[in-house]
């Protein structure tokens, strides 16, 4: 019985960590005064913004592009821009993948090929070099499933309008 309860504060005490990190970080965005950045945080979760910066705002020339700035975005800290470049539904899912691309210290793309399985030609498989920043091992899910050095993904992309891709997913397999 005295395990159980020991349990039950431990995990209690782990959640409520990963709750306190969260608030942490989204107060030190809170506190980043960059005004070559766009303005990341309207509540104390983060939010994404409502338009991209202008160098990303120009058309791409392929899919393959998409891929690679949005990988160069998340590992130069843009996460805003980066989450703008995904097809999301709403604040809550914008604040939910903002919080996870900020948990890398590097997000280097080391290797790109067009997925062999999706017919649309709108998937790329792609090794990814990730560096995470070090208070994310207590979560329910460690790392968000990522580990440090290279991690496999498939990026999935969805065409929102003619010839204008956004990132639909980041995926463990395709």
């Amino acid at each position: 019985m005295l395990a159980k309860v020991a349990k039950s504060w431990v995990l209690f005490f782990v959640i409520l960590a990963a709750f306190v990190g969260v608030f942490f970080l989204a107060g030190k965005f809170l506190n980043k005064k960059n005004t070559n950045e766009p303005e990341v945080l309207n509540s104390p979760i983060l939010t994404a913004v409502s338009s991209p910066s202008p160098e990303i705002s120009a058309p791409l020339s392929s899919k393959e592009d998409i891929v690679r700035t949005f990988c160069e975005l998340i590992d130069e800290g843009r996460i805003s821009d980066a989450v703008f470049m995904m097809d999301l539904k709403d604040d809550a899912e914008r604040q939910s993948w903002a919080v996870s691309l900020n948990n890398f210290s590097s997000f280097k793309l080391v290797n790109i090929k067009e997925s062999k399985i999706d017919k649309t030609r709108n998937s790329f498989e792609v090794d990814i070099d990730v560096s995470l920043k070090k208070n994310l091992a207590d979560l329910p899910i460690p790392n968000y499933g990522w580990v440090d050095g290279i991690n496999k993904r498939w990026i999935n992309l969805k065409e929102v309008e003619t010839g204008k891709y956004k990132i639909a997913g980041i995926a463990t397999g395709p």
